[in-house]
């Protein structure tokens, strides 16, 4: 249910952990069967993989990647740095990522996602992680992509950019702020050389609490999540206005594209079970969630113009700030046919008409809440410089205009 409703959704890569946390290794899967025998990477348990090789093979025949997380960062990096919480370690990464690149060699759809929501600090760490990649890339033949999640605020850029195993960049810009900057992750990895795509790995997640860390948490709400009283989230929930935001703001800064995550889904939540933060809906009804739908919108929008042919430019807008929580982001396709300019406030805006190959041209919106575009209307160029007002203004009113050559 959950693949394929992705799938009609538009999602095209979900990312999923292999192997549970140390305080988890011995909690059975569905069918019975842990990941590792005496908590040993040497000992992996592979009826486990069954239900690993049924959930990659279905996401295959949906058209969906899988970008697989080997180990979770408290396996190789526990933040208590008690040595018998390390599950992978400097002697078995090597070991562990060939056999995990072996396994899934025939595998079309998968995509390595090392780290596990965790950062580098010492030379361990660094040479178990390069360790692992260097497996992963030998079993695989080295067919299959790497990159990197970091923790909090940070890019995979900061730790391992030169290395040759990391063939794209993430960032994690969190969920710590409703419009937090993440636009500038992507135009920082956007420029770095040597050139590699880069995305946001883990922004701001859909109904779940803003800064959820401080919250005031009692004994008894985990498993009351439904009836959570909204004083224990003093900031409120994330909703799809700012799950849009951080998508927007980084695919039009360059990313090659955006993760979405929801509060109930990451971790499948039901009324009844222990939940970690203080969700509201069970995964299934938040499935169909408003901010994971209009993720469908922004792909069908991009691949409308060419992912390959459209490139950042912020001097598509001649009053553009640069920053701030009301930042307009551009693109422009590289045949100069088209500009895309998000404004996520709705605050009017001036383009250099310049940046437009033909004199003939027509504008029109498209709502990122709702899909839907306006009606074409002829551009005049006796002006260089124009102003574009968006159909309405103010906070969740963010509009993107569409300026194109009528000439095909």
């Amino acid at each position: 249910m959950y693949l394929e409703t992705r799938a009609k959704q538009g999602f095209n890569v979900i990312q999923v952990s292999l192997m549970p946390g140390p305080r988890k290794l011995a909690v059975p899967n569905r069918f019975g069967e842990v990941y590792l025998f005496d908590r040993n990477l040497d000992k992996i348990n592979e009826k486990y993989f069954e239900f690993v090789d049924f959930v990659v093979n279905k996401a295959a025949s949906l058209g969906l990647f899988i970008a697989m997380l080997p180990a979770t960062g408290d396996t190789w990096n526990p933040e208590s740095h008690n040595e018998k919480g390390i599950i992978v370690r400097q002697d078995n990464a090597f070991r562990y990522g060939n056999f995990l690149g072996s396994h899934f060699k025939s595998q079309w759809n998968i995509v390595w996602l090392l780290g596990g929501d965790r950062d580098p600090y010492t030379d361990d760490n660094y040479a178990t992680i390069r360790l692992l990649a260097k497996g992963l890339k030998q079993g695989s033949g080295g067919t299959q992509l790497c990159t990197y999640h970091p923790g909090g605020d940070c890019s995979s850029a900061s730790f391992f950019h030169e290395d040759e195993w990391l063939d794209f960049n993430m960032t994690q810009t969190g969920h710590s702020n409703r419009k937090l900057p993440n636009y500038l992750y992507t135009l920082n990895n956007y420029c770095m050389f040597p050139v590699k795509p880069c995305l946001d790995g883990e922004p701001r997640y859909e109904a779940i609490p803003v800064r959820f860390w401080e919250m005031k948490m009692d004994s008894t709400y985990r498993n009351n999540t439904y009836e959570v009283d909204d004083s224990l989230t003093p900031y409120g929930y994330f909703n799809d206005y700012d799950v849009r935001t951080a998508a927007y703001w980084s695919v039009f800064s360059g990313a090659c594209g955006h993760t979405y995550g929801n509060g109930s889904v990451w971790m499948f939540w039901e009324k009844g079970k222990s939940s970690s933060l203080a969700v509201k809906y069970s995964w299934q009804t938040a499935l169909s969630s408003p901010g994971g739908i209009q993720m469908g919108y922004l792909r069908k929008l991009i691949e409308q113009y060419g992912i390959n042919n459209l490139r950042p430019d912020r001097n598509v807008i001649t009053n553009n700030t640069f920053i701030g929580e009301n930042y307009i982001a551009s693109l422009r396709a590289k045949d100069g046919s088209a500009v895309l300019i998000y404004s996520p406030v709705g605050e009017k805006f001036k383009v250099s008409l310049s940046k437009l190959k033909e004199r003939d041209i027509s504008a029109r919106w498209f709502n990122p809440g709702t899909g839907i575009y306006s009606n074409k209307e002829k551009v005049s160029t006796a002006k260089l410089n124009a102003e574009f007002t968006p159909p309405s203004a103010g906070d969740k009113n963010d509009w993107v205009l569409i300026i194109e050559s009528n000439k095909k």
